[in-house]
């Protein structure tokens, strides 16, 4: 089944699915770094690693609309409008609950994805910043590290994720220590990841990533 299909099938807000693709093109594009000949690392990065990290970008957010807050962009709404999406968030909830990782899991499962690509998905949380700063397996890092330089219009650097984040889920009169904690750790995962490529972080943007759109609407999963 491709990506559009499955898109198609799971009715994936468009907002959603550029998110994403987004996701997707900055891992792509780190991803073919290390798998230049000269890059060393403890894990081994192979080409089945890059297929299964752009595969894991691909759905790593597939059950996020149940947690969304439809009035927040409402831009993203359109064309279909509030009802039509708010009916699909609904139904999502009545098949998978209200926890957005589950629901994605559980359509992975559907899926029948990969053990690996699940492993992947699974490592792309905020909240796992030092477990995958410590971890050998870079496609994890890889993983990670290419959805906290997504934010919802575009992608963006590391700090500039970090402030949009503070902006819509920290309370303004409330220091969220354990968030500038793991904010700590992903700054030390991308030193670490581009340590040991050719890139460096601000040639990541919006504009090199679109270039690498086209290619997933038939990627396979």
């Amino acid at each position: 089944m491709t990506i559009a299909e499955i898109y198609a099938k799971y009715r994936i807000m468009p907002n959603l699915q550029q998110h994403m693709f987004r996701v997707a093109g900055v891992a792509e594009l780190i991803a073919d770094q290390l798998l230049h000949p000269t890059v060393e690392l403890d894990q081994s990065f192979t080409p089945q690693d890059r297929k299964d990290v752009v595969t894991a970008a691909l759905l790593h957010d597939m059950g996020n609309i149940v947690k969304f807050k439809l009035d927040y962009f409402p831009e993203f709404l359109q064309p279909e409008g509030a009802d039509y999406w708010q009916a699909v968030q609904q139904e999502f909830w009545d098949v998978y609950g209200k926890n957005a990782h589950q629901a994605t899991l559980s359509i992975l499962k559907e899926l029948e994805v990969s053990e690996r690509v699940t492993e992947l998905v699974n490592a792309v949380s905020f909240n796992k910043a030092k477990r995958n700063l410590d971890s050998d397996d870079f496609a994890c890092k890889v993983c990670a590290y290419a959805d906290m330089r997504v934010a919802p219009h575009g992608v963006v650097s590391l700090e500039e994720r970090f402030a949009d984040g503070r902006k819509r889920y920290q309370p303004e009169d409330k220091k969220d220590t354990f968030s500038y904690v793991m904010a700590a750790y992903l700054r030390k995962l991308e030193k670490q990841l581009f340590a040991v490529v050719s890139l460096v972080p601000t040639e990541i943007d919006d504009i090199k990533v679109s270039k690498l759109f086209s290619t997933y609407p038939d990627w396979e999963v």
